[in-house]
């Protein structure tokens, strides 16, 4: 088969991106549990983790409108290289700086950085031809998210590895190293994604992504149980540390295999859902969703960590289906000069729902225990499952897009 020159293009393109995510992705878990075990080396407490992790997270949802307008009103492939090398810049300071203020400070600063690269890089996808996207087994914005899935798996158990050998600044120097390979590789996509006005019929500009999400009937109705699932799935994230070390008495090690096998699964579910294409989007999240809760609830259940590790491969395959369902439904929905804005959005709103499920396993897990949190956290992702499902078979009106809502 003779592929066209624009053809070539695209595939080049893709690759490039997929590589710097996954480049991105792996370095970036690496410096996270640097941070993590740097700080608590250094004070021997769990809120100051907690405080990180609020740091690095919050200032993007508060900020996501003014994220997303940025994006939809710079070439964003630009924008992702500043953001690189301020991301890198950010890591070298971390690296150098002693102390735990300097990293509360910077994180936020990296945080807000990261927040702006991800719905940056999902607004670029959608700048891609419109044949590429068709394809099940070549659709960008999956491909892309399995490569990060894949970073976020193998980071950790990376980055344990190497604080052990050698401390936390190496690290963090990896992460500024991965951070100054993609802005390389990013510097070879020839896609621009350019800015594009948007007229009076989405409101005020800034709030172009909310409008959309909450007036296209299917994002709609997607938002509440997609929560529910992304609060489930932060709430057993906490609670399977305690599963796996105390309940199952398996250590580190056992607690890696468990992680590691959810994000096999969510890189296989990732994979597997441009393949259903013929579904409803919001019917495969359900099944995911409840595919989820199923390994949620088996895990801790089981007797032994086999079992544990079996169903948590189980869950992560479902939880792929749900969040790669998701991200396809907004990046087909949403109109290319609002995407930077419509993802923005919709990160803000599930890093608001992880943060929920995080407090939840913190008030919950000392007096109900890690497996009583675990049936938990799998009644709540079921719950949105079954929501979903019943949602797929609702007929609803046509796809908004950004197109005008009446008022």
């Amino acid at each position: 088969m003779t592929l066209s020159i624009s053809e070539v293009k695209t595939r080049a393109d893709l690759r490039f991106i997929i590589l710097g995510a996954l480049l991105t992705s792996t370095t970036g878990a690496i410096a996270q549990i640097a941070l993590v075990l740097r700080l608590t080396y250094a004070t021997g407490s769990g809120v100051t983790v907690a405080v990180l992790w609020l740091a690095s997270t919050l200032p993007a949802v508060f900020l996501s409108p003014l994220i997303g307008r940025h994006l939809d009103r710079r070439e964003t492939v630009s924008v992702l290289r500043g953001l690189a090398l301020l991301q890198a810049s950010f890591d070298l300071g971390l690296a150098l700086l002693p102390g735990v203020a300097p990293v509360l400070l910077i994180s936020v600063g990296l945080g807000l950085a990261a927040g702006t690269t991800a719905s940056g890089l999902y607004a670029l996808l959608g700048a891609l031809p419109r044949w590429q996207q068709s394809r099940p087994t070549s659709n960008p914005l999956t491909l892309v998210q399995a490569s990060e899935w894949t970073g976020a798996t193998l980071g950790p158990l990376v980055g344990a590895g190497l604080v052990s050998v050698a401390g936390t600044r190496i690290p963090l120097g990896a992460d500024s190293a991965g951070l100054l390979g993609a802005y390389f590789l990013l510097g070879r996509v020839a896609t621009r994604r350019l800015p594009n006005a948007v007229g009076a019929e989405m409101g005020h500009p800034l709030w172009a992504g909310v409008r959309l999400l909450t007036h296209d009937a299917d994002l709609r109705r997607l938002l509440g149980p997609v929560a529910l699932v992304i609060a489930a799935v932060n709430l057993g994230v906490v609670a399977e540390v305690f599963l796996a070390t105390r309940a199952l008495h398996a250590g580190s090690l056992g607690y890696g295999a468990m992680v590691g096998s959810w994000g096999g699964g969510l890189v296989l579910g990732t994979l597997l859902t441009p393949r259903l294409m013929r579904w409803n989007r919001l019917t495969v999240a359900g099944a995911g969703s409840i595919a989820a809760a199923t390994g949620l609830a088996a895990a801790g259940a089981s007797p032994g960590l086999a079992l544990a590790i079996a169903a948590y491969l189980v869950g992560g395959v479902g939880n792929g289906l749900e969040a790669n369902s998701a991200r396809l439904l907004i990046q087909e929905r949403a109109r290319p000069a609002i995407q930077g804005r419509a993802f923005a959005t919709y990160f803000a709103f599930g890093r608001t729902a992880a943060a929920v499920g995080t407090v939840t396993a913190g008030l919950t897990l000392s007096p109900l225990g890690s497996r009583e949190s675990m049936t938990l956290a799998a009644i709540l992702a079921a719950t949105g499952g079954v929501a979903l499902l019943v949602i797929g078979r609702s007929p609803t009106g046509a796809p908004s897009r950004g197109d005008p809502v009446p008022s």
